[in-house]
């Protein structure tokens, strides 16, 4: 599957797909959105960010803390925001430009 192709059944745009790939930020959200369309089972992914292994037990390299999970949430989610604002900073440049042009 393209970056365009996951990007129109996310709804989402192919920078943003990009950005996903390129950096590893991400929501979890989105996250679980991209394994369902790939055919991925989420439940794994989920077991993953709260610490747990296949067989749902604790992995000992991690705190096992919820707050943990919840501030990489927050750190993606803030990162995917900044991202959409520079994206449209650049496209509102871009058509100011284009607008000159005329």
């Amino acid at each position: 599957m393209t970056q365009e192709d996951l990007a129109v059944a996310l709804g989402k745009t192919i920078s943003l797909v990009s950005y996903f790939e390129r950096t590893g930020n991400i929501n979890n959200y989105t996250l679980q959105e991209i394994t369902l369309i790939l055919g991925s089972n989420p439940e794994e992914i989920e077991l993953i960010e709260n610490g747990e292994n296949h067989n749902g037990h604790r992995d000992h390299n991690t705190n096992g803390s919820n707050n943990g999970v919840l501030q990489k949430l927050l750190d993606q989610q803030q990162a995917e925001i900044l991202f959409l604002r520079e994206t449209i900073h650049y496209q509102r440049q871009l058509l100011n430009e284009l607008s000159k042009e005329k």
